[in-house]
């Protein structure tokens, strides 16, 4: 059986997959299931501080789905691509309730997973507050939340509104947190890997890489947002390429343990996050829509191909990945016979390459696409797009 065991930050996790912060851990109960389930740790909703308490109280309902109900086979078949939008900024629980919360869960689930506080401040003052808050429970480790985008909209200096104070940040919880924690960074600034390199400089043990975007929606009937009537959450599956370029940049560049979230939908989306150095690996979304059991077909999954490869531990693929990443300078640029081909007895006349193709080099001829070799640039678009897999690419 491979070791999936890891150490986070000095953590021990039993395996690296974490439940990372949102509903699916709103309280010890959540957090619980979703150790019992196979989670190796879980991540509790962050508490604002007293300046944000607005975010304790959520709009009703909260969450809407863009492209869920509309994927063919739906409900038998679930959608890989699709939008959850929403806002729920916090926790909804005050200073003690979430203290006796934490403790709660840390004694439900005892050392079969860690239980990590998260906090967001606005004010440096307020930070010391939130760290006296968690220094007094039973918390493993804590995150912190320098990346929420929905109290910067309040108009208060914190949470992704705060990224540009992230050093300072880090600093002032170094100094009053007794745990070790991780600063989880927003992915909408300039330079991630500086925001990451200064957090590092001031004292954090580790880095969440990143959070969700945000963004709204709008419905063209009434010319206002849909839901709410403001900003909310965007992420899904499709992020993970945005994820995974995230943590590859900052896993090569800090010498602290980073935790991988965004995207996260199978349990090759794991993998792959540890391949581009990823100590663990958080999710949200996929718990929210698949439910807590789909941390024990992750499980599975992983095993099953770390069995069939001959790895012993995961940690063995810990930045596998990363040496083979280069940047665009070093892409290979036009190289020479490579081309593309139709297989007719596969080819069903669809004509789905045809209308991609803007280099006019494929046409349909008695109901079979035909490619015209001196014309085709070899895009790959066809290639991408064809149903029944005819077109072939070849060297």
């Amino acid at each position: 059986m491979p070791d999936l065991s890891v150490e986070f930050a000095g953590v021990h996790l039993r395996n690296p997959i974490i439940a990372a912060s949102a509903t699916p851990t709103w309280n010890a109960d959540a957090m619980k299931r979703a150790v019992d389930a196979g989670f190796g740790g879980v991540v509790a909703k962050s508490l604002f501080g007293d300046s944000a308490s607005t975010g304790r109280r959520f709009p009703r309902p909260r969450f809407k789905l863009y492209g869920w109900r509309e994927h063919p086979g739906y409900p038998d078949e679930k959608a890989r691509c699709f939008t959850l939008h929403s806002l729920e900024d916090c926790s909804p629980f005050g200073y003690e309730e979430y203290a006796e919360d934490i403790d709660r869960a840390k004694g439900l689930v005892g050392e079969r997973g860690a239980v990590i506080a998260s906090i967001s401040g606005s004010s440096f003052e307020e930070w010391e507050e939130l760290c006296d808050v968690v220094n007094g429970t039973e918390a493993d480790m804590c995150e912190v939340n320098i990346s929420c985008p929905f109290a910067a909209d309040m108009g208060l200096e914190m949470g992704a509104g705060a990224a540009g104070l992230t050093p300072e940040i880090a600093k002032v919880v170094d100094r009053n947190l007794a745990i070790p924690f991780s600063a989880k960074l927003t992915p909408e600034v300039p330079d991630l890997v500086a925001v990451a390199r200064g957090a590092e400089a001031a004292g954090a043990d580790a880095l969440t890489v990143q959070a969700r975007i945000s963004g709204i929606m709008i419905d063209i009937e009434s010319a206002a947002p849909v839901g709410w009537g403001s900003i909310g959450g965007y992420g899904g599956p499709y992020l993970l390429g945005y994820g995974l370029k995230g943590v590859s940049a900052v896993a090569s560049e800090v010498g602290i343990p980073v935790c991988g979230v965004s995207g996260v939908w199978d349990w090759e989306d794991i993998v792959r996050y540890v391949m581009v150095g990823a100590a663990a690996v958080q999710s949200a979304t996929a718990v929210m829509l698949r439910g807590y059991a789909v941390a024990g077909r992750w499980l599975r999954g992983i095993t099953g191909w770390m069995e069939g490869k001959g790895y012993e531990a995961i940690r063995d693929l810990r930045g596998a990945a990363l040496g083979n990443i280069r940047s665009t300078r070093d892409v290979a640029r036009a190289p020479e016979g490579v081309h593309v081909a139709v297989e007719k007895e596969k080819c069903i006349g669809c004509g789905e390459c045809v209308v991609s193709c803007f280099y006019d080099a494929v046409a349909l001829w008695g109901g079979k696409a035909v490619i015209d070799r001196d014309a085709c640039d070899v895009c790959g678009m066809c290639l991408e797009k064809c149903p029944t897999g005819a077109v072939h690419l070849l060297r």
